[in-house]
């Protein structure tokens, strides 16, 4: 996932964990609006060269699975309201606070904190 404008963070690895849930509109006016009031805070990218590509940013355009596990309208992964308040996640911060909780942390010998942990420190900088 990308976003240029959270402070700190450009790129973040976060553990998927749903069932069916995922964003889904009747109209895709729907998504233009809240793109023009910049309210899609975190789209789902694909994962194979780490550059965005047009369907990462393109509403019509679903990139598939596993880069778009769910299946999201308009690749996203990250919503907010209008006031800027309220962030509602697919991927699940809580569960990367630590390196160890990533399920490759030892093949790739990770330490020290998660990508989880950027969300809730960026949160608490903000609000702070």
């Amino acid at each position: 996932m990308k976003h240029d404008s959270i402070t700190g963070i450009t790129e973040i690895e976060l553990p998927i964990a749903h069932g069916e849930g995922r964003i889904a509109v009747r109209e895709l006016g729907v998504i233009d609006s809240w793109q023009k009031k910049s309210q899609i805070a975190l789209r789902y990218r694909p994962r194979e060269d780490g550059n965005p590509s047009k369907a990462a940013v393109d509403n019509s355009t679903l990139l598939p699975f596993p880069d778009n596990p769910n299946g999201s309208l308009a690749n996203i992964a990250g919503l907010g309201d209008a006031s800027g308040r309220v962030l509602g996640l697919m991927p699940h911060p809580e569960r990367f606070l630590h390196s160890t909780q990533h399920p490759q942390w030892t093949r790739r010998q990770l330490t020290g904190s998660g990508d989880g942990l950027k969300i809730f420190r960026n949160a608490v900088e903000y609000f702070g």
